[in-house]
């Protein structure tokens, strides 16, 4: 438990804006698949190492078997740790960690693995018909 807390602590304080380098403002091509907007570094600051996480975040957007997670989330930590700046170096292996553990497509986070693929299914005829005769029935 002392050492999830001290992990804690440290994430934190290395991600917060007192060691952040300046991120920048908007990256050129910061969308997804969909056309939507990636969030950058999620639970994290988004600071020099952004385009590694919009990276990221494509992999996770499409998803795909547990070989290609591992890998992606792999080049998420190499590409942090490349970056300029000592911190980041601090950095990668606690943002690897967290996505190992919250980016499991069980979960239901927004940033999970495959989030691009899960989809509200619309209901089928039969169910509203279902729905339609039990309303009847109790009226």
């Amino acid at each position: 438990m002392k050492k999830l807390s001290a992990i804690l602590i440290l994430s934190i304080l290395f991600s917060s804006n007192l060691f952040a380098q300046a991120a920048p403002a908007a990256l050129a091509n910061d969308t997804l698949p969909d056309g939507s907007k990636s969030d950058g570094c999620s639970l994290f600051f988004d600071c020099n190492y952004r385009q590694c996480c919009v990276e990221h975040d494509r992999d996770y957007f499409n998803g795909g078997n547990g070989k290609e997670r591992r890998k992606s989330d792999n080049r998420l930590y190499k590409c942090v740790k490349r970056t300029k700046g000592w911190q980041n170096k601090l950095i990668a292996p606690m943002m690897w960690m967290g996505v190992r553990v919250l980016g499991v497509s069980f979960l239901p986070t927004p940033f999970r693995w495959g989030f691009g693929k899960t989809k509200k299914k619309p209901k089928s005829n039969n169910e509203g018909r279902i729905k339609s005769n039990a309303m009847r029935k109790a009226n």
